[in-house]
């Protein structure tokens, strides 16, 4: 059981960075779950950040030239406002509980990206600066912050290239935020080293192949997989 569980670990980090690299979202969809089940939540979320933050990085790297200043100035600090309660929220919780609101995070954010496709708002700056708020309060407490501003790119027709470029540099400092006041994730260093691993073969192969897979073909994968990792982070926490 622990070698199918750190496979489908390894697997399941290694898709994430892949579907973030090509599609700008994806990585704490798909870890999120399947960290906090093997690690438990509070170590996993943690680790889940520790990687977040190096995927927005290294995908942040090649598209800095993308970036939207304008919105960026108002994600940032919205997000970083959003990680406190979410940080509370997330000591507050014991563990089943915590299972519960991860899978919560991840399966409510990948409805409401399914969903609401006609949706459309004008981008001011108090959506933009809500679209934050939220980001950064699932990023600290379910290690997902992607669905918020994927809703709210959604709803304004924000372009995909400036979406993941102002995306990725929003995601590195929620995480990194998370990680301040949580605290570093308690792993053995075997878990540090394949996880890390695991992401940058899949930065890599999206690297390679981003220009080969479409953008909603991979934003799809990433939502299919995530919803089954989601499933079952839910029920492992209701039965627990």
């Amino acid at each position: 059981m622990p070698i199918l569980i750190a496979s489908v670990v390894i697997v399941t980090t290694a898709a994430g960075a892949f579907t973030q690299r090509v599609s700008g979202l994806g990585f704490s969809l798909i870890a999120a779950p399947s960290l906090a089940l093997a690690l438990g939540p509070r170590d996993g979320i943690a680790l889940t950040n520790l990687l977040a933050m190096v995927v927005a990085i290294a995908v942040f790297a090649p598209s800095v030239r993308h970036v939207d200043a304008a919105k960026a100035v108002v994600l940032i600090p919205a997000g970083l406002i959003g990680v406190v309660p979410g940080t509370i929220v997330f000591g507050l919780l014991p563990a089943s509980g915590l299972l519960v609101a991860v899978g919560a995070v991840t399966g409510l954010g990948l409805a409401a990206v399914t969903a609401i496709r006609r949706l459309r708002a004008a981008p001011r700056v108090p959506a933009t600066a809500a679209a934050g708020l939220a980001s950064g309060f699932t990023t600290a407490l379910g290690g997902a912050g992607g669905p918020a501003l994927t809703i709210y790119a959604i709803a304004t027709e924000w372009p995909q290239p400036q979406f993941a470029a102002t995306g990725q540099i929003n995601y590195a400092v929620q995480a990194a935020a998370a990680l301040a006041l949580k605290g570093n994730p308690r792993v053995c260093l075997a878990w540090l080293t394949g996880t890390f691993a695991a992401a940058l073969v899949g930065l890599a192969c999206g690297h390679l192949l981003a220009r080969r897979v479409q953008t909603t073909r991979a934003r799809h994968a990433a939502i299919a997989i995530a919803a089954v990792a989601t499933t079952a982070t839910v029920i492992y926490g209701v039965l627990s």
